[in-house]
């Protein structure tokens, strides 16, 4: 068997290297996809939980408007951070108020 030489000794650096970005890529993507995935717990904020909760008595807000409340959902969903069925759900029920 040759000696090797520094010319294969980067080859292999190099190919350790890519293979090891490739392991690191996928592991960030999926921690990315189930944090999107998790439900609601103590570490997510509230507005991820009911993101429109009508506006209690006495909060000086008053009630926000069901089309308002359907077009905030809407944003959620396009971020991802409501399920089309959660969306629909959510919807249902606003348009049921009007």
């Amino acid at each position: 068997m040759q000696n090797l030489t520094g010319w294969h000794v980067l080859i292999i650096l190099g190919v350790l290297i890519v293979i090891g970005a490739v392991v690191v890529g996928g592991v960030l993507i999926i921690v990315s996809l189930a944090r999107r995935a998790a439900p609601p717990g103590p570490g997510r904020s509230a507005q991820a939980a009911d993101p429109v909760a009508p506006a209690r008595p006495g909060g000086g807000a008053g009630q926000i408007d069901p089309v308002e409340q359907i077009r905030r959902l809407a944003e959620l969903r396009d971020q991802g951070l409501l399920s089309e069925e959660e969306f629909q759900v959510k919807r249902t029920e606003l348009l049921g108020r009007i």
